[in-house]
């Protein structure tokens, strides 16, 4: 049998010191002040340690006008001694922080005011968070440590911006599967106020320092982000909204174990909400993660994928929504992109991209190159002037695609001002998509990108185009698509394809699938701990 243990304001750190494994502790409602500390609880999957609260909330003292000053110079402190100007070497100064945790639970609790983080884990390893609601934070969910791995974070929400339409989009999709599409995004203060250059502007990018007085360095962080962690991280069913960036792993290990890292990711029916600059980001090395179910509306850009090296990636089933421009007028980065690459790229496996349906004002790829991409049966449609958006500006492969090398250049070295077009020579295949755009596929073809012959021009029979309804982007009309063979991390291959298959995140009425990985299929849950049991006072 657990222990269920209560807990309050007065007592809350000494009830965390004594808590053991199978103890399930709840806050009892009130403020609770920080930082709260677990130190090497370690429980086991029958009796993990938990934590909950459900009237409680974690009170990290601050607003964001508070911590923004701070922020901003602590950023300014950084850029002059040669760095990156950004607040996330702060990360471990957290409202909860778990070092050297395994089998911990943690669910129903709210986070108001924890700038610059929420939740730190630092070396954990099968440690939940589930039904947590944060408000504000730079970093919602930090996890560093090359021993953390099996971190299951589900049911979440965070909203970063509170000047926002949040809190409304969060109650329309929990309650019915979409925001509120006749909500104006002019009135939220990071999507459409604030230029990118004052979250992340830097020297090489925006040409641009730090500027104490007008920047808003504190927003420049995100949902969930780790450096250098194990893997087998699974995050699902969270909503995240008016934030700078939601889910974002970088991986700097050595070359001799850099593939030990980074590994065995799953992020699924997640929903991304005015993200203005990336929902999904891998840098330098990843591999063997999926990307299924989500939704994305209003993202600068759904996905960036600025690797070194990596393989074996397989996203499918997702919907988005690319209707409205962010930032001030004047700001240049107001059209974004569906994927972001890197000039360089190295594959160890493929890079599945398949049955996703689009609405994009924007390319599908600006420039540079990836390697072994596989873009198949895939929708999409384009707002075109409801997105303040021409045909010339929303090009699939670039604004450069006409251009041509001069006498003594090559094909790569145009890669600056468009997709690249040497598909043959990287393994890099777009067949079965639907794609309403003028230039597709003959002008495109013609222009020397090898679009397959099953390929099919628009227009796309979405149900309909409004802002985040995923049942819209059903079709009216079936659009077959190719079946193919998807390569697996173990060699093995699974056949995707069967009688009816269309293009598509839909399957008619159903959303579309593929048989999920295997470490996700034995997934080591803990065990109910506390729930309907008697409270030890």
């Amino acid at each position: 049998m657990s222990r269920c243990l209560h807990t309050n304001p007065d007592r809350i750190y000494e009830d965390l010191r004594s808590l053991c494994p199978g103890a399930a502790l709840t806050l009892d409602g009130g403020r609770y002040a920080t930082p709260l500390v677990l130190s090497s609880v370690s429980g086991s999957q029958q009796q993990p340690a938990v934590i909950r609260g459900p009237d409680a909330v974690i009170d990290g003292g601050r607003s964001y006008d508070d911590y923004r000053d701070n922020a901003n110079r602590l950023s300014a402190v950084q850029e002059a001694n040669g760095r990156f100007p950004g607040i996330y070497y702060l990360a471990d100064d957290a409202a909860v922080v778990l070092r050297n945790c395994q089998w911990v639970v943690i669910e129903d609790l709210t986070f108001e005011g924890c700038w610059p983080t929420a939740i730190y884990l630092d070396n954990c390893q099968h440690i939940t968070l589930r039904r947590l609601h944060i408000r504000g934070s730079t970093i919602a969910i930090g996890a560093a440590g090359a021993y953390t791995r099996h971190l299951l974070i589900e049911g979440c929400d965070w909203i970063q911006d509170l000047q926002s339409h949040g809190e409304a989009d969060l109650a329309a999709i929990r309650k019915a599967g979409m925001v509120d599409a006749a909500l104006d995004p002019e009135d939220c203060r990071l999507w459409r106020k604030t230029d990118w250059g004052q979250v992340h502007g830097n020297i090489e990018d925006t040409a641009s320092r730090v500027n104490v007085e007008k920047d808003e360095r504190g927003f420049d962080g995100d949902f969930f982000r780790a450096w250098t962690i194990a893997g087998y991280v699974v995050l699902r069913d969270n909503a995240i909204l008016d934030a700078f960036n939601g889910i974002h792993f970088f991986n700097d290990a050595s070359d001799s174990t850099v593939e030990d890292f980074c590994r065995n990711i799953v992020i699924e029916n997640n929903w991304f909400v005015r993200i203005r600059d990336n929902a999904v980001e891998a840098e330098d090395y990843a591999w063997n993660w999926t990307v299924s179910g989500n939704r994305f509306v209003d993202c600068y850009m759904p996905f960036s994928l600025e690797m070194r090296r990596s393989g074996y990636f397989y996203i499918y089933g997702n919907l988005g929504w690319n209707q409205h421009r962010p930032g001030p007028d004047d700001d240049d980065r107001n059209f974004g992109q569906l994927f972001k690459f890197p000039k360089k790229h190295e594959a160890v496996g493929p890079h599945y991209v398949f049955n996703n349906s689009w609405m994009l004002r924007g390319p599908i790829s600006k420039r540079y190159r990836f390697r072994q991409l596989h873009h198949l049966n895939n929708a999409i449609g384009y707002y075109g002037a409801t997105g303040l958006s021409t045909p010339e500006d929303s090009v699939p492969f670039g604004a450069g695609w006409q251009s041509v090398p001069k006498e003594g250049q090559d094909e790569a070295s145009l890669e600056g001002k468009h997709f690249t077009r040497l598909w043959q020579e990287l393994d890099i295949r777009f067949d079965g998509d639907l794609i309403d755009h003028k230039y597709f596929p003959n002008l495109l073809r013609e222009a020397g990108y090898a679009i397959g012959v099953d390929a099919h021009p628009g227009p796309v029979p979405f149900h309909s185009p409004v802002l985040g309804q995923p049942e819209g982007l059903k079709l009216t009309t079936k659009v077959p698509a190719i079946a193919f063979l998807m390569q697996l991390p173990d060699g093995r291959t699974q056949a995707v394809g069967c009688a009816d298959y269309t293009v598509g995140a839909w399957q008619g009425e159903d959303p579309f699938t593929v048989d999920r990985p295997m470490f996700y299929e034995y997934w080591l849950y803990a065990a109910p701990c506390g729930k309907g049991e008697a409270a030890e006072s």
